[in-house]
């Protein structure tokens, strides 16, 4: 579509041919008007940005405010610009237009990349599935986001490896957002021996669990067991947390808070963890050879 929009040789040659003055000569007032027209645009989208702000703050995350009053600003400049320059270096529209649609395909034909970067940058925009802060997993990337920009989204691991994921590449992919809710849930599993009261430890991990500062009264705990193997009974509860207090997704944080606590409260109260056993049978028995001498 981009090679068929753009003119041939002939067709450029010939307009370059007939105008009569390509560049000119620009007059002091051309100049300055031009100057003054470029700073006119720069206030106008400093206003612009400040209306936008006061408006859309409390719809549009900050990545996106910022990306969009950006967007806005290099509008006004290319719209001085487009309207200024032919007048200033006395260039017709039309070879105005000629120069602009063969650097659109020029960077088509050589910028596909960008180009597509740049649309999902818009896209994501327009729907923002994340913003600055939130922990995402995408491409088999996990890490918080540190900055949504019109190519690419920057995020930094739980390693602190800062990597650069392309827009289109993310807008194309699954993308789970670990804060996009208020309040996220945790299932943890331990195991009692078969001889402890099920009821008493059910309630011992609830009791410490409606203690816990960070846990959410609704939806409230649940504990219940879940499993019967081999070596234990298996107790389970499900803990909902607020998100922007858990800040990565492995949750080493809670893990650490939560387990050792229902684990001292289970064995003070005689409830031990059980460890596998294992009971070997002969089903032949062993017979004793006599020695030497009938021993």
């Amino acid at each position: 579509m981009i090679a068929q929009a753009m003119p041939n040789s002939t067709e450029i040659i010939t307009t370059l041919s007939n105008e009569t003055s390509l560049i000119g000569t620009a007059s002091t007032r051309e100049v300055v008007q031009f100057f003054v027209l470029l700073i006119l645009a720069y206030v106008i989208g400093l206003v612009i940005a400040h209306y936008l702000k006061l408006r859309l703050s409390h719809k549009l995350k900050s990545d996106q405010l910022v990306l969009l009053i950006r967007f806005v600003r290099v509008i006004l400049i290319l719209i001085v610009v487009s309207f200024s320059l032919p007048g200033l270096l006395d260039l017709s529209i039309t070879i105005l237009a000629l120069v602009f649609v063969a650097l659109v395909a020029i960077i088509g034909l050589s910028s596909q990349n960008v180009i597509s970067n740049m649309i999902g940058g818009l896209a994501m925009l327009y729907e923002s599935p994340f913003k600055s802060g939130d922990f995402i997993n995408t491409n088999d990337v996990s890490g918080t986001v540190i900055s949504t920009r019109l190519f690419s989204v920057l995020i930094r691991t739980t390693s602190g490896v800062y990597v650069q994921i392309p827009n289109a590449q993310i807008y194309s992919s699954d993308v789970s957002n670990y804060f996009a809710h208020v309040a996220r849930r945790y299932e943890y599993v331990v195991g009692i021996r078969y001889q402890d009261d099920v009821k008493k430890a059910t309630a011992i991990i609830t009791r410490i669990l409606e203690g816990y500062t960070y846990v959410l009264v609704h939806p409230a705990p649940e504990v219940f067991v879940n499993d019967i193997d081999a070596d234990s009974v298996r107790v389970m509860f499900r803990v909902w947390f607020p998100s922007v207090w858990a800040r990565t997704k492995d949750d080493i944080s809670l893990q650490t808070a939560i387990l050792p606590r229902v684990k001292a409260a289970l064995e003070a109260e005689g409830i031990e963890m059980p460890y596998a056993h294992r009971e070997i049978l002969f089903t032949t028995p062993i017979v004793t050879q006599p020695g030497p001498g009938g021993k």
